[in-house]
């Protein structure tokens, strides 16, 4: 057990490093550029804490979930809500990447009264 978490913590400081490298890389794209570049890894960080429903996993149940959310001027995330119509059981499971994500430390990633639309993906491997 405390293998497994110690191991969850190297991961998440590993990737949140690597986060802030990928950061200073989009920084470095023309200007019209860097929001996008940043959505993107923003995507990539939520979507790995993401946990694929068993249900859903076991059914093939594949698909993209949007999600908008805004942040305020600390970084926090408010008016989380889904876009679309969406299974339910990835949109639960997206919400829930968007909660874990949004209490890790890689929220630090996030700009201060910004609105975002990230994709959160679900595919069967």
């Amino acid at each position: 057990m405390k293998n497994s978490i110690l191991t969850i913590f190297i991961v998440c400081i590993s990737g949140i490093s690597f986060a802030q490298n990928k950061i200073e890389k989009c920084n470095t794209v023309a200007q019209e550029k860097q929001k996008s570049c940043k959505d993107h890894l923003i995507a990539d960080l939520i979507s790995d804490y993401a946990e694929y429903p068993e249900h859903a996993l076991n059914n093939s149940h594949e698909g993209t979930v949007y999600v908008r959310f805004t942040t305020n001027a600390n970084s926090d995330l408010q008016n989380v809500r889904i876009l679309g119509k969406s299974d339910a059981e990835l949109a639960d499971a997206a919400k829930s990447a968007i909660e874990k994500f949004s209490h890790s430390d890689a929220k630090s990633l996030l700009a201060q009264n910004e609105v975002y639309r990230i994709p959160v993906r679900f595919e069967a491997q």
